[in-house]
Formats: C-alpha cells, sequence, structure tokens
C-alpha cells in the first residue's frame, strides 16, 4: 500500500549510476559562479565514482587487473591484522566461549570481514599500493 503522492519502487528502474542522481536534485544552468560550465550530476559522479575505484576492464590488460587484485589482498591482510587485534581486548566469558571451533570460525569470519571492507571500501591502501606498483611494471 503506498500513502499519496508515492510511487511503489517496484515501478520504478534505477542503474548503479543514476541511482544517486535520482536522490539529489541539481538545477542545470548554463554556467556556475566560479565560471565553469555545469555538467550533469550523472557524468561528474561516474567519474568521480571512476578515478577513484578499481582500473576498469575496457581500457586496462589483464596485467592491471591482476595487480589490482593483489593490492586489495595485501589491504585486507593489513586490515586483517588489525581486526585480530582489536578482537583481542574483547574478554570472553566462560558462558558464551564456543572453545577451538569457535576461534577458526572467528579467524575466517575475521579475514571475510577484512576482504569485503577493502574491496568495498576505500581506504586507499590499495590504491596507493596499485599506483606506485604500476609506475614499475
Amino acid at each position: 500500500m503506498t500513502t499519496p503522492g508515492t510511487a511503489p519502487l517496484s515501478n520504478q528502474s534505477f542503474n548503479d549510476v543514476d541511482f544517486a542522481s535520482k536522490l539529489v536534485r541539481v538545477r542545470q544552468a548554463a554556467g556556475t559562479p566560479d565560471g565553469r560550465s555545469s555538467e550533469a550530476f550523472g557524468k561528474v559522479l561516474s567519474d568521480t565514482i571512476e578515478a577513484g575505484s578499481a582500473p576498469r576492464a575496457a581500457g586496462r590488460t589483464k596485467q592491471d587487473k591482476r595487480l589490482w587484485d593483489t593490492c586489495i589482498e595485501m589491504e585486507s591482510l593489513l586490515v586483517g591484522r588489525m581486526l585480530k587485534e582489536m578482537r583481542k581486548t574483547v574478554h570472553k566469558n566462560g558462558w558464551l566461549n564456543g572453545g577451538f571451533a569457535e576461534e577458526i570460525f572467528e579467524d575466517m569470519l575475521y579475514d571475510e570481514y577484512a576482504m569485503s571492507l577493502s574491496r568495498n571500501s576505500n581506504l586507499g591502501m590499495a590504491k596507493m599500493l596499485y599506483d606506485e606498483l604500476s609506475r614499475k611494471v
């Protein structure tokens, strides 16, 4: 059931790039106060996302993709180490301690957390590694 003035989301179609542009209303004007010509918000958003994310497959070689994946894995190792050190500060009591199996599961879980953080967040270490190593390759 929808309230007056709203539309169900099932009738709407969004792609990844214009989703944010539909959330923010941008006025189309001939120019901005600082003299630059204005661009569509969707183009600016996609350019910004592309500049700060992984190398795109269209103009990159397979070697660049492998280098990016390796940099992400390196960042995840360091993030995983940080998460495991943080976990050591949480004291366990006898009531909820699952023993050796829980420790193994927690290690694997925190490794996946670290990989997910490295892939989906913009922590910056992978990008710095990639920029430095891509110059030397």
